[in-house]
């Protein structure tokens, strides 16, 4: 009897931490009355209504632990999107078109003012991206934007695009410095153990208490803080995989002594310049026999991945590295953008390192002629 007891209570215990409801009341200006305004659990929508008027409402079950949502709204076939940190809760939205997605205004919550917060210390940030973006744009439209350098200049991994990108962070990692023990702080973690150095990985886990330290990011922030990115002459980490066919093999199964080169592509489905890149890759590996190039493929699943390792050839083989972005490989190699190209002698050392499409075509004629 005792035991049935203490199951019923962990069932109530578990319908209890997801039976709440959240209610949303949204005011938003500049939007047509066909404008359908979702809110959004991960890539599930759980609620959504047409706008009426300019004004909306939304319900639905949630969790009463605050998680992230997102509000959605297509208006002419043109997506507007902001995020909220949000538990069961009855909020009050106000916004107007050009407010999205980092000056929405979000009342009643007792979680989303840290998301808030966040966004606030960045928006000078956003502001500046914002005119980057146009002024890439503009570039576009002239012969100026063929030129590789200037592509570089913009675009490239240490171009002005990449620095501003690099700017967020560290307003970012700051924040999850000064803000610890604050629940929305927490979501972030996951996302940046390959994004800094060592000195923010020990900071973060120096500020977890005992308990923090043994859980899994409380893991991967302890392997983080003792990895760095290869450099030139350091050994490649091994990595497992699945070949074209799904059979398991491992990253070193490609080092064989008959070529003089081994090429590692970091790569993603859906990355546009990892495909951009793939196209440079296949033409220079029909005549490098002695250059094996090994695209290690990131992919939802196995099914997308398999349409592409239907191209490898006998020096090039893409395979599939199932859920790499968690992996503590992932966290040890501390790369983030793809696709990074990683060049290793067929002892395993590093040669030499670039990322992106742009500077991809020129690397490679560096190394081995046209």
């Amino acid at each position: 009897m005792k035991k049935l007891t203490v199951l019923a209570a962990l069932l109530t215990a578990t319908i209890q931490a997801i039976a709440g409801e959240i209610k949303i009341t949204a005011n938003l200006t500049g939007f047509s009355d066909t404008a359908v305004v979702y809110l959004i659990s991960g890539q599930t929508p759980i609620a959504y209504k047409t706008l009426t008027q300019g004004k909306v409402e939304l319900s639905a079950e949630v969790s009463e632990t605050p998680e992230n949502y997102m509000m959605y709204i297509v208006d002419n076939n043109q997506p507007y999107f902001t995020g909220l940190f949000v538990a069961d809760e009855t909020l009050q939205i106000t916004a107007a078109k050009e407010d999205f997605p980092y000056q929405v205004k979000v009342n009643g919550s007792k979680h989303h003012f840290a998301k808030e917060k966040l966004n606030e210390l960045q928006m000078p940030l956003h502001k500046k991206g914002e005119a980057f973006k146009q002024e890439i744009i503009a570039l576009q439209q002239t012969p100026e934007w063929q030129k590789p350098e200037v592509q570089e200049k913009y675009v490239g991994e240490n171009g002005l695009g990449s620095k501003l990108a690099f700017e967020l962070k560290q307003i970012e990692a700051d924040f999850i410095l000064n803000n610890f023990d604050n629940a929305y702080t927490w979501t972030l973690l996951p996302y940046n153990t390959t994004a800094f150095d060592k000195t923010f990985y020990k900071a973060v886990y120096n500020k977890m208490n005992a308990e923090q330290k043994q859980t899994e990011i409380g893991k991967k922030y302890l392997l983080a803080s003792k990895s760095q990115r290869l450099t030139k002459g350091d050994s490649f980490i091994d990595i497992a995989v699945l070949d074209k066919d799904l059979k398991a093999e491992k990253l070193s199964d490609h080092f064989t002594q008959d070529k003089e080169h081994v090429l590692i592509d970091l790569s993603s489905v859906s990355c546009p310049s990892s495909r951009q890149a793939f196209e440079i890759t296949q033409e220079l590996t029909k005549n490098k026999e002695k250059l094996q190039v090994v695209s290690v493929l990131q992919s939802p699943d196995a099914a997308t991945y398999q349409q592409f390792g239907a191209y490898s050839t006998s020096n090039w083989a893409i395979v599939y590295a199932e859920d790499f972005i968690n992996t503590d490989t992932y966290i040890q190699y501390q790369e983030n953008g793809t696709p990074t190209f990683l060049l290793f002698d067929n002892e395993g050392k590093l040669i030499d390192r670039w990322s992106g499409a742009l500077i991809h075509q020129q690397k490679l004629e560096q190394h081995f002629g046209k």
